[in-house]
């Protein structure tokens, strides 16, 4: 029944970011087809080879760049629904009340959000990956630090990315809004800009360089060329423990607060 509470609460923003996922596969069936195909090498004798390519720049950028806002917004609107929010409209005595821990509230609403959160992050992927495919049909590997690597293994991380950037951002807003009753949106996002500031003023000031928020699966060689991050999976790690912290915060917050 709890559970069945949350999705009224989120089902309309869930909708929402299905029809933005259906408006993006709409915009790639527009798309030109037929990008050129792996890049041509030459033999001595003058005989044409296949080759590995790297990612078109644009092409990239734009799988990085289409779905950072959106699923931004997406977190921080699940991360606003759930025991936060029946706190802010009175009811959290009447819910608490209920023969269930208060770790089952928080959990409940986490888990729900999530696996709303997975599937629209998989469906949106799934569709950039679609439009790669339609703009490059013919195309092969990718190389990475001189390897090649399937375009299947660069989105199944860019999933992993996205699905890190809502988590964290899902996490930070129920915690803020468990903390302030029901006001947590607005609390999230001043959090966030202050991160940012403060990320910029640091690196401007004392050349100290903050994480971003999203996470860097792939840079530029000094030779122009892409390699995967350093340290690339202790920084996943690192990023699903903190996005983990917000809802054990929350669980903590709950059982130590006295609900009127």
């Amino acid at each position: 029944m709890y559970l069945w509470k949350y999705w009224r609460e989120s089902r309309i923003t869930f909708a929402v970011g299905m029809a933005l996922v259906g408006l993006l596969l709409w915009s790639m069936l527009k798309l030109s087809v037929g990008y050129p195909g792996p890049a041509q090498g030459y033999s001595e004798n003058g005989v044409a080879l296949n080759t590995a390519r790297s990612i078109p720049p644009q092409i990239y950028l734009v799988i990085v760049s289409v779905l950072t806002l959106p699923l931004a917004f997406l977190g921080l609107r699940f991360g606003s629904f759930g025991v936060g929010r029946g706190l802010g409209e009175g009811s959290g005595s009447f819910l608490f009340s209920r023969p269930r821990t208060r770790a089952f509230f928080v959990w409940s609403d986490w888990g729900c959000g999530m696996a709303q959160l997975l599937l629209l992050v998989l469906a949106a992927n799934a569709v950039l990956a679609f439009g790669y495919y339609r703009i490059a049909p013919d195309s092969g590997p990718v190389l990475v630090a001189g390897a090649p690597v399937s375009m299947a293994t660069i989105f199944a991380l860019h999933c992993v990315a996205g699905l890190l950037l809502t988590g964290l951002i899902f996490g930070l807003t129920y915690f803020s809004s468990v903390l302030t009753r029901g006001h947590g949106l607005m609390l999230a996002v001043g959090v966030l800009l202050a991160y940012f500031i403060a990320k910029a003023v640091m690196k401007y000031r004392w050349q100290i360089t903050l994480p971003d928020i999203t996470l860097t699966e792939f840079v530029q060689s000094s030779t122009r060329n892409m390699r995967f991050a350093d340290h690339l999976g202790l920084s996943i790690a690192l990023r699903a423990g903190v996005a983990l912290l917000f809802p054990f915060a929350a669980q903590w917050l709950l059982q130590t607060s006295d609900i009127d």
